[in-house]
């Protein structure tokens, strides 16, 4: 599944990844499912992540609340603290183009792509998010036996300056280099070392 990652070819990049095994197999399954769920449900990452990180809603494509698992086409706002997106509903927003499982006798995975996109409530093509197009960011969840790993790979991210007035673009240049340098990597490590967690 990891051959699913786009190339890296401009901007930056980062990987966070997290990993925990288990006394047994038998143990380690059933901790996935618990890790799966916390994965699935979007709308609580936030809450794995830890204190004053970014929060993720799940919506459809007319910008409603989902509650369901996430599927490819569903649309994620997204709220950045600090540093909000100077637009009337202060969100950046990605889509999800791929959604894929994968499960054999003793590994199972889930991948989630993630692509900035435009606003799904507004009419304009324009990208609502402080990266532009060209930027992913990919999600594992993995069990391989007793050991399971959560993992997010950023590629490509470059600032959004296409069609901005000279305030979004400046925060948009704020928002992403803070996230290149420094915060995307401490929230996505937030994420997956909250995902993986075992709290027995």
């Amino acid at each position: 599944m990891k051959n699913k990652i786009p190339t890296h070819k401009i901007g930056a990049e980062s990987e966070a990844i997290s990993k925990i095994i288990l006394d047994n197999v038998e143990l380690a399954k059933i901790h996935f499912e618990i890790v799966k769920k916390r994965f699935l449900d979007i709308n609580s990452w936030e809450l794995f992540a830890g204190k004053n990180k970014a929060k993720f809603t799940l919506r459809n494509q007319k910008g409603e609340l989902v509650l369901d698992p996430p599927q490819v086409g569903n649309y994620i706002s997204i709220r950045v603290p600090l540093l909000p997106n100077k637009d009337e509903d202060h969100f950046d927003w990605v889509k999800i183009e791929v959604y894929e499982e994968e499960k054999k006798e003793d590994y199972e995975a889930i991948y989630i792509r993630l692509r900035p996109t435009s606003n799904p409530t507004n009419p304009s093509d324009e990208v609502t998010h402080f990266l532009d197009s060209t930027a992913t960011s990919n999600f594992f969840i993995r069990r391989n036996g007793r050991e399971i790993s959560a993992e997010v790979y950023a590629r490509n991210e470059v600032p959004n300056f296409e069609d901005k007035t000279l305030l979004k673009k400046i925060r948009n240049k704020a928002v992403a280099l803070g996230g290149m340098l420094i915060g995307s990597k401490l929230q996505w490590e937030g994420l997956t070392d909250g995902l993986i967690r075992d709290e027995k």
